[in-house]
């Protein structure tokens, strides 16, 4: 099961033809005293400059999603559209099984359909040549179908429409701006062209064409202000986890972390059969003595039991294999992805593992195999081998490493599923319960906006309702840079452009100073194009005040000078919110200016009555509709927005805890045997003891105090190693759980615990046994 997760993992974009060369164009920013900020999207025009200069640079495209409204007949569909460039077809080659790569864009008014959106628009029906109308206003021929993409991809395309489209939401202004990412662009090099030379011709093109004095005033070159990065386009799903990808990015450590759990559960099996093969080797003792009196040598019995060990765990596979079969659905089903064994297609997987098994053989038995071959027949024939054979601290000592690597996993499982519960109950400095959120509130007229969100707030099951840009948990930022009077130095700040309820509604705290206020004319933008006015009011978040160098009571009064946009605009503080975490909480809170701008809204925010979901949902429904009949409605909840940044840490969780519980499972399969054997030997020894006059209760606790040293030494061992490793772990949140120490004692008490269950059994068993037998024993 690790292996086809990981085998899943590795395999992203590896199907699509024609990748050699090509590579996915990454960005970073720079941002005065925050460094580089890297992001998956790229401004439009820098690869069209870079591929009319750099003659490395074969082809480029661009994709940008955009969100629009299809109708065909009287039915609507809220769609995310990959506005494309006219050739992208022709650079990435996704299998079309409708339509000409090279001719479907011919037509400015052209789309192409996944065979899942084809069905659900047409049906049965031939799509080719039929027409979907975008936003209400614009038709567009279907004139190609895509095969449905596999998930193993970094692209999400169900419907694709060329840029040179009248739908396309991207103004010509967008398209002219260096410094403001729009989509993702991919470009393909020459054969036998490098990235690194690519690059190297990169930094002349961005100085040309980047003022970073008046786009930024900072007095710094294009190239410093903007980096290019180059990610071949197989690797991005693993190599790229930064911001505004279109799909979730992978992680090596994840790679690496289960590979590493598939090992340890490997090792443990290898030390069970190493211990048991040799604890009771007694009973293959007069058979290696009869071989060698008939004139075997020492090598062909080192060949037959390695042989018998390779044989145990090719058996072994094929048991797993049909247990695999049985359980992949469900396997499949809890990780959201179509995970599949097709023995045709994987016999290099399949070879994999039968070497694996091979391997594992040879590894857990060549130490018996060692041992038993070494048996001298005058010893074995006369008296046979008493108490087993091989280095008893050997045995000793696998056990410890067996409970080492479970305690040090328990450990791992415990801190894992605590630090994705401590995020998720993180206070946030804002409430997500019950607040419903949507977009497209851009596609209608101001006061049709304003209509709608008044028509919302009279009714008695919603609470309130209010318009605003990006709300928390969305990938859309904007930054602006700002000084203080009292220094020139600058500072990157991401602005909110926000209806002065909004903090209200969201139940964010205000620390010092006052609300903004529509009854306050300073308090409201409303120059269209533009967010902040010279002389209007803001709010600031604790951390943008500390950011600045004030305490949250300090910064009421104070003025902010606004630096990027050509123009001196001074703006007033009114008032300083709690810190809020509007990204979730794998950064730390940014700092955050609110102000209002009516004209750059593209969002509403409703909360519904507690007890009146289904209602309040209905009545939105309604309500939109009647406001804004031509657009499909658009909303989810924040509470469901902020579930599913968590989706793969879960997973990744429920499985890292479910392999855990095997190594764990297996390690007590091992103990279990050799507390049966460890019992039989000593059954002479007990009998004595009980004659002496020992009770049933001292002979259970001599046999689990036995059993016990193994797993505390296995604790001393496991810790360190536990905290070298998830310390370093964490310090990838920004807020993290520290590391208690009864995590430690929880993993290292249940590991006694679970010991003690496995080998009690035996014990108590031997220690009522009658002494009359026991001493007869042998």
């Amino acid at each position: 099961f690790i292996v086809l997760f990981i085998r899943d993992e590795l395999s992203y974009d590896k199907w699509l033809p024609g990748t050699q060369n090509l590579y996915r164009v990454e960005t970073a920013f720079y941002f005065p005293g925050h460094g580089y900020s890297s992001s998956a999207n790229t401004p439009f025009p820098v690869t069209a400059a870079l591929a009319a200069h750099i003659p490395e640079i074969q082809a480029q495209t661009h994709l940008v999603p955009e969100r629009m409204t299809a109708k065909v007949g009287d039915r609507q569909f809220s769609e995310f559209v990959d506005v494309v460039d006219p050739d992208f077809f022709k650079i990435i080659q996704l299998p079309l099984v409708e339509g000409n790569p090279a001719m479907v864009f011919a037509q400015p008014e052209s789309a192409v359909l996944s065979q899942s959106e084809a069905q659900k628009y047409f049906g049965s029906e031939d799509p080719v040549g039929k027409t979907i109308t975008m936003d209400d206003a614009h038709p567009l021929t279907v004139t190609g179908v895509m095969r449905d993409l596999p998930h193993n991809t970094q692209l999400v395309a169900d419907m694709v429409v060329p840029n040179t489209s009248k739908a396309e939401h991207l103004p010509q202004s967008e398209k002219e701006t260096w410094l403001n990412i729009d989509g993702e662009a991919f470009v393909r090099l020459a054969p036998g062209a490098s990235p690194a030379q690519v690059l190297a011709k990169v930094p002349p093109i961005l100085d040309k064409n980047i003022d970073a004095r008046k786009e930024m005033s900072l007095d710094i070159p294009g190239s410093k202000a903007l980096q290019i990065h180059l990610t071949p386009f197989t690797d991005v799903h693993l190599n790229s986890d930064i911001e505004g990808g279109m799909t979730r990015s992978g992680s090596w450590g994840v790679i690496y972390g289960f590979s590493s759990i598939a090992l340890l559960i490997l090792l443990i099996a290898c030390f069970n059969f190493t211990n048991l093969a040799t604890a009771r080797a007694v009973m293959r003792a007069r058979e290696v003595g009869l071989r060698k009196v008939m004139g075997a040598r020492r090598a062909q019995l080192v060949v037959q039991f390695l042989g018998e060990s390779i044989l145990t765990t090719l058996l072994a596979l094929a048991l797993a294999l049909a247990l695999v079969e049985v359980l992949l659905p469900a396997y499949g089903a809890f990780l959201n992805r179509p995970i599949a064994l097709s023995y045709a297609e994987s016999w290099q997987l399949l070879i994999g593992l039968v070497g694996v098994a091979v391997l594992t053989g040879i590894v857990a038995g060549i130490y018996p195999a060692l041992v038993l071959s070494g048996f001298r027949p005058a010893a074995t024939l006369r008296s046979g081998i008493k108490g087993g054979a091989g280095s008893a601290p050997l045995r000793t000592g696998l056990v410890v490493l067996q409970f080492a690597i479970s305690i040090g996993l328990g450990i791992a499982a415990i801190v894992v599923f605590a630090q994705i519960r401590y995020a998720q109950q993180l206070d946030l400095g804002f409430q997500r319960d019950r607040m419903v959120i949507i977009t497209g509130a851009d596609t209608m007229a101001p006061a049709t906006r304003d209509s709608f969100m008044h028509a919302l707030q009279a009714e008695p099951t919603i609470e309130g309702a209010v318009q605003s840009g990006p709300v928390p948990f969305m990938d859309d930022v904007t930054v602006e840079t700002f000084t203080t009077p009292a220094a020139p130095q600058k500072y990157i700040v991401r602005t909110v452009d926000a209806a002065p309820d909004f903090p209200k509604l969201y139940d964010m705290r205000l620390l010092s100073g006052r609300w903004l206020s529509l009854s306050r004319g300073n308090d409201v933008n409303t120059t269209k194009g533009q967010g902040l006015e010279n002389g209007r009011n803001v709010l600031l978040t604790e951390a943008a005040a500390r950011h600045f160098g004030w305490t949250a009571a300090s910064a009421v009064g104070r003025t902010l000078e606004q630096t990027d946009a050509g123009r001196p605009t001074v703006v007033s503080i009114v008032g300083v919110l709690a810190d809020v975490m509007m990204n979730g909480v794998r950064s730390h809170a940014e700092p955050i200016i609110f102000y209002y701008n009516p004209n750059r809204i593209d969002t509403f925010s409703v909360r519904v009555k507690g007890g009146h979901i289904k209602e309040g949902l209905t009545l939105i429904d309604a309500t939109w509709h009647r406001f804004a009949p031509a657009v499909a409605m658009r909303r989810r909840f924040l509470s469901d927005m902020f579930d599913r940044l968590f989706v793969a840490d879960r997973q990744q969780g429920a499985m890292f805890g479910l392999f855990v519980g095997i190594a764990v499972f297996i390690a007590c399969l091992g103990l279990f045997g050799l507390a049966a054997f460890t019992a039989e030997r000593r059954t002479k020894e007990i009998g004595i003891r009980k004659a002496f006059g020992a009770h049933t209760r001292d002979i259970v606790q001599l046999l689990l105090w036995q059993f016990s040293v193994p797993v505390l030494i296995a604790n001393l061992l496991a810790w360190p190693i536990a905290w070298f490793y998830l310390h370093r772990w964490l310090e990838s949140y920004a807020y993290r759980i520290n590391l208690n120490p009864l995590y430690f004692a929880a993993a290292g008490l249940a590991a006694l615990v679970i010991a003690w269950i496995t080998v009690a059994g035996h014990a108590v068993r031997v220690a009522r046994a009658s002494p009359v037998h026991a001493l007869r024993y042998e």
